[in-house]
């Protein structure tokens, strides 16, 4: 799951250190609903992840993931610009929501979904 900005203040009693717990009540609580291999985005990244190009990627990965062999050939797949489907899909790995197959050494890098459940953290618990 991803985490919250590290508190700097020193108190244990800190918004961050509460954020934190709460975070991970709300994982349990969702694990506990039969949301495993579940990915928690920190609400300030949900913007991020939010983009119109990013959600049909992440769709088009869901649903059509093993038909995937190559960012440009997901960039074909989806008609979009290699430039921007490699740009979205790097930000999608920085985010934990996607990974790589092949080191892209010589081989094609596949993107591939990571976590089978992705949400946005709650503005308000």
């Amino acid at each position: 799951m991803s985490q919250p900005d590290a508190d700097t203040s020193g108190s244990s009693e800190s918004p961050v250190a509460d954020r934190l717990l709460k975070q991970d009540e709300f994982a349990a609580d969702l694990n506990a609903q039969g949301y495993t291999d579940l990915l928690v985005v920190r609400r300030e990244s949900g913007r991020d992840l939010l983009t119109e190009g990013r959600l049909e990627l992440i769709q088009h990965l869901d649903q059509h993931g093993s038909t995937v062999d190559s960012v440009s050939d997901l960039a074909r797949q989806l008609d979009r610009d290699k430039g921007a489907v490699s740009k979205d899909c790097n930000r999608l790995a920085e985010l934990d929501v996607i990974e790589y197959e092949g080191t892209g050494d010589g081989t094609a890098k596949r993107p591939q979904l990571k976590h089978d459940h992705v949400v946005i953290e709650p503005v308000v618990y």
